[in-house]
């Protein structure tokens, strides 16, 4: 093997670990306070409050995006690289980018897969709702006296009611 060849396999290694490190650290990345979306920030939102009538578990799909793709692929033509000489080189590294590309966006999909809970509500006022939302902590069960809490562009979020002083939430 020469040293073209041992710097590629070397080259794609790195990148791989690099990869894999950057995906555990930013797995292992969180804090106490629950993320809201900036958009939320000083805009008016409708509150709603009602009672779970039913939950089941649900997994919102993973996605597939440029990150997992474009690291796929340089991995992919790293690797390719190794194998053969010359022309058959390169069309194993065009070949090796095309598969790792497709591979990394379905790492990457399967990655950021979140259960969640869908959660029905029965609102005060009589209406239903239902809202589907990344499951943390406990999650909720029939009969939780529950907060609504949707934004003008219809996003919403479920939250446990909190109890004030009397016992009336």
């Amino acid at each position: 093997m020469d040293n073209y060849n041992v710097s590629a396999i070397r080259l794609a290694g790195r990148l791989l670990l690099g990869s894999m490190l950057i995906l555990f650290l930013q797995g292992c990345a969180s804090n106490a306070y629950e993320t809201v979306p900036r958009s939320t920030s000083g805009k008016i939102q409708q509150v709603d409050s009602g009672t779970v009538v039913a939950t089941r578990t649900v997994v919102i799909e993973g996605e597939a995006t440029y990150v997992g793709r474009s690291s796929g692929a340089i991995i992919g033509s790293a690797v390719g690289q190794t194998a053969g000489e010359g022309s058959g080189r390169t069309l194993a590294a065009a070949g090796g980018a095309v598969v790792g590309g497709i591979v990394g966006g379905m790492v990457e999909k399967e990655m950021t897969k979140k259960v969640a809970q869908e959660v029905t509500v029965s609102l005060d006022d009589g209406g239903t709702v239902v809202v589907v939302q990344e499951r943390k902590d406990v999650g909720f069960v029939e009969g939780d006296r529950v907060s609504v809490t949707q934004t003008r562009t219809g996003e919403a979020h479920v939250s446990h009611a909190h109890y004030q002083s009397d016992g009336i939430y």
